[in-house]
């Protein structure tokens, strides 16, 4: 009884676990390039049971006094909680320095698919992945996200815009080159270049806060070259990837799944108080 106890108890952890991610799933619908994170579900490892001491050989062929009589699952549990890299929907703003990252089409040669994020820099000096785009430029001249990391050009260094500059003068290629003077040949400059990084396997890539993600181990490189599968949308962004009906639905499954266990929780309650009652005076 006490083990069935145990499983319903595991159930509901692992649903309140799932309920959470998908909580923070829909409060960040709004974020420019937010991945959705979904919460893999595992059962525990099943268990056999046997009766001892029993003097008949199993079918299972167990030594004598062994006899295998069936097995048990003892639960589920969240096993981890795995970002979502699929492509989210491409908005136009009209912002200035407003840049998505289009790489729906980006497949690598075994088949496995990639993803493209820009390379910034946090407080830290620490380079992080991220995949919102909405970006600005503070006093001193750095290109940076909204949490003031600086976003880093295709050498690793810091990309560095006049701020003096009208919106009118400055343009974003496809390619991520920032160019001074688009509309006017005769001084038109190319300045810097967003810098990008390929992840071969985004599952590898650890989730922070604020969008941002950090691989531990070997750093990627950034792309001197994109590919051609790969290209910068200027003043627009990529919408969270988040589906809100189908993110909702997912919410009120839990919500059964857990009230279904809870039953199952009172039931046993109600079982173990019947029998302490018993042989009471």
């Amino acid at each position: 009884m006490l083990r069935g106890i145990d499983t319903a108890a595991s159930g509901m952890l692992a649903v309140q676990r799932r309920q959470e991610a998908l909580t923070n799933n829909l409060a960040n619908i709004e974020t420019p390039g937010y991945k959705k994170v979904d919460t893999t579900l595992r059962a525990f490892p099943e268990v056999f049971l046997e009766r001892i001491n029993d003097s008949k050989q199993s079918s299972k062929g167990n030594a004598p006094g062994f006899s295998w009589i069936g097995s048990m699952q003892q639960g589920v549990y969240a096993q981890e909680n795995i970002s979502s890299f699929l492509q989210g929907d491409l908005v136009t703003t009209n912002n200035p320095y407003d840049v998505a990252i289009d790489d729906q089409a980006l497949t690598l040669s075994n088949g496995q698919k990639a993803s493209v994020l820009f390379a910034v820099e946090n407080a830290a000096g620490e380079t992080r992945y991220t995949r919102n785009g909405r970006f600005t430029v503070d006093e001193m001249g750095h290109l940076v996200t909204a949490e003031g990391c600086k976003v880093l050009n295709n050498q690793g260094k810091p990309v560095q815009i006049d701020p003096s500059l009208a919106s009118s003068e400055v343009s974003i290629s496809p390619k991520g080159e920032i160019i001074l003077n688009p509309d006017n040949p005769a001084n038109r400059k190319v300045v810097d270049t967003i810098g990008l990084v390929l992840i071969q396997n985004p599952n590898k890539l650890i989730k922070e806060g604020n969008g941002l993600f950090r691989q531990d181990g070997q750093k990627p490189a950034v792309l001197t070259d994109l590919p051609a599968s790969v290209q910068l949308h200027h003043k627009m962004i990529e919408k969270s990837n988040v589906d809100p009906s189908m993110t909702m639905t997912n919410m009120m499954e839990n919500v059964r799944l857990y009230e279904a266990n809870q039953k199952v929780l009172q039931a046993y309650d109600r079982s173990l108080e019947l029998l302490n009652s018993i042989g009471r005076v």
